[in-house]
């Protein structure tokens, strides 16, 4: 059974959902936010568009991509476009932002920092790294994007920290989608496990946080939980029913003949037995 079929998982999400009359009113709010980040756009007109998308993505629309954005701000498609793209300016500067302001706003020692695959099922095969594999919202394998996402969650709020799509190795593989999807070149195939890490050790230097927490896309990666020991971090991460894992604290059973051969090692066992 997966998390959405439990019980209380479908009022958690409509407890989680934005609506249209939620945000309906928080233009000047909105508009008040976004001066602490317009500055780390270069030109006027980045400006004005990261600000119209910013609305777009929390309008109504049903498609809240850049081509209906555009229409319903009655503005040309192709320079929307061409600015989330392939718009030069510093998307990383934009992101630093960011984690300072959730270190300013929401600091607190018990925070929790929670890494999550986000998933965007996809009728075409042209958008950047969209391959079948396996999508979390629909329970299946099917036509997808994937990326990863780091956010942070405290007593005073919670906030988003850090994202990176999700490249499959064919995509990393093949110049001609590269170039036309405008992937960087320093852009290689990292598993998810691996893109969390670089996430990890690129927001929290600074943010004060006690766990970090992930479902089991992360908690079935040995190494990637091995790493974690080494930065000294605590986790709680989701794993598969099937995962064996063995219990340091219970003694070792005899050797058949006392003396003779290897020393016998505590058996490995499912963790569902432990359930």
């Amino acid at each position: 059974m997966s998390l959405l079929d439990h019980p209380e998982a479908q009022a958690l999400l409509d407890d989680a959902a934005v609506t249209p009359d939620s945000v309906r009113d928080c233009s000047g709010r909105l508009t008040g936010f976004l001066q602490r980040y317009l500055p780390r756009f270069y030109r006027v007109e980045q400006r004005e568009n990261a600000t119209l998308v910013i609305r777009g993505l929390l309008s109504d629309l049903e498609r809240k991509t850049c081509e209906p954005i555009a229409l319903e701000a009655g503005r040309p498609r192709k320079p929307i476009q061409f600015f989330v793209g392939a718009g030069k300016w510093d998307d990383e500067a934009v992101r630093r932002e960011l984690r300072a302001h959730v270190r300013e706003d929401l600091a607190d020692p018990d925070g929790v920092v929670v890494i999550d695959p986000g998933v965007f099922p996809k009728k075409g095969t042209e958008s950047c790294g969209v391959a079948c594999q396996w999508c979390g919202r629909l329970g299946k394998v099917d036509n997808c994007q994937v990326g990863v996402f780091l956010a942070y969650a405290a007593k005073a709020g919670y906030a988003p920290l850090d994202r990176r799509l999700y490249l499959p190795e064919d995509w990393a593989d093949d110049p001609k989608r590269r170039e036309k999807c405008h992937v960087p070149p320093e852009v290689e195939f990292r598993e998810k496990w691996q893109i969390a890490l670089d996430l990890l050790d690129r927001s929290l230097p600074g943010l004060p946080h006690g766990w970090i927490t992930g479902d089991d896309e992360f908690g079935r990666a040995s190494e990637f939980r091995a790493r974690l020991r080494l930065r000294r971090e605590r986790y709680v991460l989701d794993v598969p029913c099937n995962t064996t894992v063995r219990d340091l604290q219970r003694r070792r059973p005899p050797r058949k003949r006392a003396g003779v051969g290897r020393k016998r090692e505590v058996p490995f066992v499912r963790a569902d037995a432990w359930a």
